[in-house]
């Protein structure tokens, strides 16, 4: 595999060449894949609250896998809009940090294609990540291609939805510093605290952010709300124990597209006390009376048994 030169901008659906995060990409045999990343220390999802690389960041090149797979691999025509439904990382060991340079990641996927003669193109992709040749966990990636009429009408759909829903008061916010979600940046933090709800943000999003809409999108990207669960995870983890590590388990589900003009309340919700591997949370994203995303976090150290991947979406 060669970690030299990422692929095209067009086979992971990013505008600029510094969001490409795949460098290569080879049919192994059957439903087997090898995938090759490199990742930069100063990448906006690569963080700085720890000496561990992120597991957003691979969330991310595993999203841009299930792209890339399925225009080269799979005949996906270029330009079709990509759902994607079910996004997991479950690590067993922590990432390592990214050195000066670079880091170089590998992806042995196991990819499902949908079955003859079905007209939805659902695909699942689980792999295991490897670091110097070292296995560190496992990703999950659940999406759909889709063809543009069908994409057309489910947007009106969900559109007229959220015409319906009582917008009511502007919600009362307290911003957050970038430290405390582990960022440096002000543009850089998603959620502001709601004073009102223990364990309530509003989502805070930047429409020139230049990562989360490196291009044009006609909703709330998935990665923003992946991204805002991160950081709500670490604010509740650390309210709950100071001291928490990083996340080791990140489990999205999305519900419905999010409108870029109406606000996104996200609650956390603690499953079971803290125990030795950390504090776990359910999070809920929701516009008005619609769930947008759900998502579970665990913040502590890496569990050494591999948690049973859920059959495909």
């Amino acid at each position: 595999m060669s970690f030299d030169r990422c692929v095209s901008r067009a086979s992971v659906h990013k505008a600029v060449d510094a969001e490409v995060l795949l460098t290569d990409a080879a049919h192994i045999g059957g439903e087997r894949y090898a995938v090759a990343a490199v990742w930069r220390r100063d990448h906006y999802l690569g963080h700085q609250d720890g000496p561990a690389s992120d597991p957003v960041l691979l969330m991310e090149t595993a999203r841009q896998a299930a792209i890339h797979l399925s225009h080269r691999f799979f005949d996906v025509a270029p330009g079709l809009p990509f759902v994607l439904s079910e996004i997991s990382v479950d690590l067993s060991e922590a990432l390592p940090e990214v050195s000066a340079e670079h880091l170089a990641v590998g992806l042995d996927v196991v990819c499902r294609r949908p079955a003859e003669g079905t007209r939805r193109l659902r695909f699942e992709l689980t792999a295991d990540v490897l670091v110097h040749h070292r296995p560190l966990g496992l990703v999950r990636v659940c999406w759909e291609p889709m063809e543009h009429r069908r994409y057309a009408l489910l947007r009106r759909r969900v559109e007229r939805e959220a015409e319906v829903t009582p917008s009511g008061p502007a919600p009362s916010r307290v911003p957050l510093r970038p430290a405390h979600v582990g960022h440096l940046a002000e543009r850089d933090v998603l959620i502001d605290t709601d004073p009102l709800r223990a364990n309530g943000w509003w989502l805070r999003l930047d429409q020139e952010h230049p990562v989360l809409f490196d291009h044009e999108s006609d909703h709330v990207p998935g990665m923003a709300l992946v991204e805002a669960f991160r950081q709500a995870g670490r604010v509740a983890a650390v309210d709950r124990r100071p001291g928490a590590s990083g996340a080791t388990l990140l489990d999205v589900a999305f519900r419905s597209f999010g409108e870029l003009d109406a606000p996104v309340s996200i609650t956390a919700e603690p499953v079971g006390p803290v125990g030795p591997s950390g504090s776990t949370f359910t999070f809920r994203a929701r516009q008005g009376d619609r769930e947008l995303a759900r998502s579970t976090v665990r913040y502590g150290t890496p569990l050494s048994s591999r948690a049973r991947w859920e059959e495909a979406c």
